[in-house]
């Protein structure tokens, strides 16, 4: 299989001897981890790095290939190449599919948070670096993280000689791309510029027979433009604009059916050839008659000044200014040719952020202290469409389009319940079973028709929608109007205003022993702007009732809501680090961090789903020790960490509304990398990462929809969060001749099993067969089993003709294993929703440099 190389990202300024690159040995690393160059051994915290030649050499091209690169790294792109969710030592987004919701992980390009997650993924080529730092960032860094931090830093003018390259390629599914880059200097020293771009088209490598289209296609494309003035020695300033768009055919989810035979509630089966035009369906195929595109779109600019102010002090200016768009219209969120679930999401944001920090350094201390103020505006119009086979269907039989009977369980509209939902004694052949029972004078919707399809797909789903069994017959018989439709429009905006002063305080109290302590206090508030949700009758267009705020029937004057939190917090760190000898140096560090508050904005259906979730909290003990021995030729770095974590923000779907929950746990484990250079022109690297995570303390409230869960989490580990993580690595010159040379790349990485929401096994025992409906959710077995752990190989061969022409091969995915990403439960629809990881894909490039 191989091994998985370790990173580099730019050459330490020491002597070559005591870097090991003459000698055969590893080449030292800088990096700005702690806002200060320093060697990559020097840091005393978890940080990986990849350089931009390392990013290239091994064909990482897109968010999700770092996580084969980085330990404890876990990455899925649901919704699109550019909206990674990103895990970090199980701390993640989980399966959060709203673009307002901040990540844990924080991105940063050039210094500058990026906030808006549809476009953390648009900037990755022409990179010098990328570093991720693992645990939280509660002192130095724009927003405050609990899991970590990601940062990309892109190539800027040297100010040197003219240089550029131009990379070409072509891979498997007639996928088309052209990368490159050109600097020139205007005045050698002071001013220059660079110009890089990307540009990417392919066909799909999923198929959907009911539209007979590809989908999971490629089309993106980016542009930056960067300018470097250098006046005099002591100023340096950077400026840069961009722009990245994203706007392929989403993959379409496979549907598996929580029921008999595969079948989702209206008896539908990705298995059953009957269903899906006489045969069965393949791997790479869904029949989804609603999917659609996801676009991303992003542009900004960014301004950095550095000032040196003697030989001690520099000062530091660093301001981001982006907009973005992200819209998927629509999803199909049953994956079937059936009108049952989709879902058009449709954001737009705005983002400022300025640091101004100010660094002194001399022999003895390191001192970084700052300001930061951000403020990012996310607007969201999103339109839920649910059971819509039932619109011409009902239309067929008559029924007017002003008729609504939109299936909304909330206390604001439910009006009616059947008899039986109250006394479970009495069955279709009782008197009276389905009588209507009030609850509710102020509401609209007679519930009787859906809590008895619901219960006759509970006792039996024999999939004979939309006629139902027993207890929907004899509903209908005793006078209740049939459930209709969903067809909804959701407005709200989200606004992120914070403020921070901080200060982070090194001293070096001898050779060996150096002691940090860091704080931060952060002004957070956030706000739910113009909140709004209105229903449509059965025609689609005719506006009958609000739900947000509730009003029946349809107010068009009726007032949005609008709610506002705010949260100060004291976050920071306390580190001591001890030289034991000049390549051996060991580290304990107690850091705290935190993620801002939210308000749960996917939710539509009525006012009581609109509710703050307070913010996360994480106190994370962390030791570590970095060596390299044998003339620097093995480098080995452990970390070991414990976290206690309060708050944390997940994601529950329940009915057809999304809730973002809350719960408290703990998070343990280990991290070991591992660099081998045993001879000259072979390099061996792996990495190994072990986490134990358990919910505990949490206590079901149903009167509190913040805190409330179906079932109580306590016991279960963390969602994304295998237990084991593990990729290794070579780089082997097989020859080299004068300038050319033949280069062999191979990676493994294997990801362990893991639970996609934070339900564990959902309480089954055994877990293979789907959970009954009851005080035990139904769930699929991908989700009451976990998603099985999986190995993933790819590898690499370059011929480098010259300082001039490189021309690679490579493969990714290479045994094609098929494996999913991302999952939700959807009970409502009596399905599991899963995005599979994409197949083996080849190809081959060009590079030209000049």
């Amino acid at each position: 299989m191989g091994w998985h190389g370790a990173a580099s990202a730019q050459e330490a300024p020491v002597a070559p001897e005591a870097s090991g690159t003459e000698s055969g040995g590893i080449a030292e690393i800088v990096v700005t981890a702690q806002k200060r160059e320093q060697r990559l051994q020097d840091v005393p915290a978890a940080v990986s790095a990849l350089g931009g030649d390392q990013l290239a050499a091994r064909g990482i091209n897109e968010t999700s290939d770092l996580m084969g690169a980085v330990p404890s790294l876990q990455i899925s792109t649901p919704y699109g190449k550019t909206q990674p969710n990103f895990s970090l030592r199980g701390i993640s987004v989980a399966n959060e599919f709203s673009a307002s919701t901040a990540s844990p992980v924080g991105v940063y390009v050039d210094e500058v948070y990026q906030s808006f997650r549809a476009s953390h993924g648009g900037q990755l080529y022409d990179i010098d670096r990328v570093e991720v730092l693992r645990g939280p960032q509660g002192t130095l860094y724009g927003r405050n993280t609990t899991g970590g931090a990601i940062s990309f830093f892109t190539r800027k003018p040297k100010l040197g000689e003219d240089e550029g390259y131009f990379t070409i390629g072509y891979a498997n599914y007639d996928t088309k791309t052209v990368e490159g880059g050109f600097e020139k200097t205007l005045i050698p020293d002071v001013l220059g510029i660079r110009i890089a771009g990307t540009v990417a088209k392919g066909d799909g490598w999923q198929y959907n027979p009911a539209q007979d289209r590809h989908v999971a296609t490629t089309d993106s494309m980016a542009g930056r433009i960067s300018l470097r003035w250098k006046p005099t020695d002591t100023l340096d300033i950077n400026l840069k604009a961009y722009a990245a768009k994203d706007d392929p055919w989403t993959a379409n989810a496979y549907s598996i059916g929580q029921f008999a035979n595969g079948e989702d509630i209206v008896g539908y089966s990705r298995f059953n050839p009957a269903q899906n035009g006489g045969r069965a369906l393949g791997k790479n195929e869904v029949s989804a008659d609603q999917g659609g595109k996801s676009l991303s779109s992003s542009k900004g600019v960014a301004l950095n000044i550095a000032l040196e102010l003697g030989d001690y002090f520099t000062l530091t200016s660093i301001t981001g200014y982006d907009t973005g768009k992200y819209s998927i219209s629509p999803n199909d969120c049953d994956g079937s040719p059936l009108d049952v679930c989709s879902i058009r999401f449709n954001s737009t944001s705005k983002n400022f952020n300025q640091d101004l920090r100010l660094n002194y350094s001399d022999d003895n201390i390191d001192f970084v202290g700052g300001l930061y103020y951000g403020k990012d505006t996310i607007k969201t119009r999103n339109e839920p469409d649910f059971f819509g086979a039932l619109r011409p269907m009902l239309l067929g039989l008559g029924v007017p389009g002003g008729y609504n009977n939109a299936p909304i369980g909330t206390p604001d509209s439910i009006r009616v319940l059947p008899a039986f939902a109250l006394d479970p004694t009495l069955t279709p052949g009782s008197a009276g079973f389905c009588d209507p029972v009030v609850v509710n004078p102020n509401g609209f919707f007679d519930a009787r028709t859906l809590v008895a399809y619901q219960t006759d797909a509970a006792i039996n789903n024999s999939g004979n929608f939309p006629a139902g069994g027993a207890y929907y017959q004899g509903c209908l018989a005793a006078g209740a109007g049939p459930f209709g439709p969903i067809l909804g429009e959701q407005k709200f905006d989200v606004q992120r205003p914070s403020k921070a002063i901080y200060g982070d305080l090194t001293w070096k109290a001898t050779d060996q022993l150096t002691v940090a302590i860091g704080l931060r206090y952060t002004m957070d508030k956030v706000k739910f702007r113009n909140g709004s949700t209105i229903i449509y009758a059965l025609d689609g267009v005719t506006p009958v009732v609000n739900l947000i705020p509730y009003a029946f029937p349809y107010d068009p004057d009726l007032p949005t809501m609008n709610l506002q939190e705010k949260a100060n917090r004291l976050t920071g760190r306390a580190n001591i680090s001890y030289k034991f000898s000049d390549d051996v140096m060991g580290y304990i560090q107690y850091s705290r961090g935190y993620r801002s508050g939210s308000y749960n904005g996917l939710a539509y259906q009525g006012t009581n789903q609109v509710y703050y979730i307070k913010p996360e909290k994480v106190n994370a003990y962390e030791g570590g020790l970095k060596t390299q021995f044998l003339d620097r030729r093995v480098q080995l770095n452990l970390a070991g960490f414990y976290y206690d974590y309060s708050n944390q923000q997940t994601t529950q779907v329940v009915g057809a509304t999304t809730f973002t929950r809350s719960a408290n746990g703990r998070v343990w484990g280990g991290e070991a990398e591992l660099t081998v250079a045993p001879a000259d022109g072979l390099q061996l690297n792996a990495s190994f990462g072990y986490l134990n995570s358990k919910y505990r303390g949490n206590v079901v409230d149903p009167a509190d929809p913040a805190t409330q869960f179906t079932r109580n989490v306590n016991g279960n580990p963390f969602p994304n969060a295998p237990k084991i993580t593990f990729n290794a690595g070579f780089d082997w010159d097989i020859f080299e001749r004068g300038d050319s040379k033949l280069t062999l790349r191979g990676d493994a990485s294997y990801m362990g099993k893991y639970y996609f929401d934070a339900f564990g096994d959902y309480g089954l025992d055994p877990c293979d067969k789907p959970g009954a409906p009851g005080a035990v959710r139904p769930a699929g077995v991908a989700f009451t089993c976990g998603n099985p752990g999986y190995w993933l190989f790819n590898s690499r061969l370059t011929y480098k003709a010259n300082d001039n022409l490189s021309v690679s091969a490579w493969v990714k995915n290479l045994t094609n294993k098929y494996y999913y990403t991302y999952g939700l439960n959807i009970d409502v629809f009596g399905l599991d929703y899963l995005n599979r990881g994409t197949p083996r894909t080849y190809g081959v490039e060009a590079t030209f440099s000049f």
